[in-house]
């Protein structure tokens, strides 16, 4: 008796799966994980050369991820702590779509301070360049100990967003980014107390950033605070090499009664108060990333004014 066409296509099956099986344990037994570990490092290097970087583990897990798990970034190699820590990056080819874009195309998920990144990769090769889209979810600021030293202050929060980054394939070019942030349930260490205010805790904070290399544009920034609303745009440069960070914002707030809250309530006072009921407050921050100077335009005398009488 012959065999039929379903016994016919279970063998193939059979021999499918079991060449799939023998397939996957020869590349588990086989995958060079230092090299691709080292690779890893390298670039990570070349992306973020102030940093050196250390990679714990790499991994193939099912059904085909490539895995890292802690990524580090140290001030030097003899450093203890790290200044960039992330727990875990998967990343998951995408053939279907990489034949028919005719790119490389690769999900990805990144585990970092306490929340993730996730979205797509794309790499066109040659001089295409890549394309990376993601979404940002409860980032906290508080793990990035890198960023407390930029800004040489504490910073407290999580982050949300999304954004799209364009690499270029020639090393030199620099990356462009857009991108929309928020900021939740935070708080800015001051270097110097405004009106008797040692730090500025906010709600929330937006702004779309758009910019190349080092240099973004920031625009439609809001902020919402116990002490003040307000609106905000502007400019901020970082590190290209050893000089510090630039920033220069522009905009206005709306002080609430915990603004002034610890002034007497002097002429100055009631002078500054009167005025506000008419107009917004408005502000400058310009200078060193680290230690930028505040101006409050029109105001500026009142506000002088009222932080001697503090001292």
């Amino acid at each position: 008796m012959g065999t039929t066409a379903g016994q016919r296509l279970g063998r193939v099956l059979g021999y499918g799966l079991y060449g799939a099986g023998v397939l996957a344990l020869l590349l588990w037994v086989l995958f060079p994980r230092d090299a691709v570990r080292r690779f890893l490092e390298e670039k990570l290097g070349r992306v973020w050369p102030d940093l050196h970087w250390r990679v714990d583990g790499v991994a193939l897990e099912m059904p085909a991820d490539l895995t890292f798990r802690a990524i580090e970034g140290y001030a030097g190699k003899n450093e203890a702590l790290p200044l960039v820590r992330m727990e875990r990056l998967s990343i998951r080819p995408d053939l279907p779509a990489s034949v028919l874009s005719r790119s490389a195309q690769a999900g990805y998920r990144l585990r970092v301070g306490g929340g993730t990144v996730t979205g797509v990769a794309r790499w066109g090769g040659g001089h295409d360049g890549g394309r990376i889209d993601g979404t940002i979810r409860d980032v906290s600021l508080a793990d990035l100990p890198w960023l407390s030293r930029e800004l040489g202050r504490a910073v407290r929060g999580s982050v949300s967003g999304s954004f799209t980054a364009i690499v270029p394939a020639a090393p030199s070019g620099g990356m462009s980014l857009e991108a929309r942030l928020g900021v939740a349930d935070g708080r800015l260490e001051l270097q110097r107390p405004i009106l008797g205010h040692p730090e500025l805790p906010f709600a929330r904070v937006t702004a779309r950033v758009r910019g190349q290399g080092q240099r973004f544009e920031l625009s439609e920034g809001t902020i919402a605070s116990d002490l003040f609303d307000g609106r905000f745009s502007g400019t901020a440069t970082l590190r290209s090499g050893p000089g510090p960070g630039q920033i220069d914002v522009h905009g206005t707030v709306e002080p609430t009664d915990k603004f002034f809250k610890g002034l007497d309530n002097t002429v100055h006072l009631q002078a500054l108060r009167l005025q506000l009921k008419d107009k917004a407050l408005p502000f400058g921050i310009t200078g060193e990333l680290a230690s930028p100077g505040i101006r409050y335009g029109e105001f500026a005398m009142l506000v002088q004014t009222l932080e001697k009488e503090l001292e």
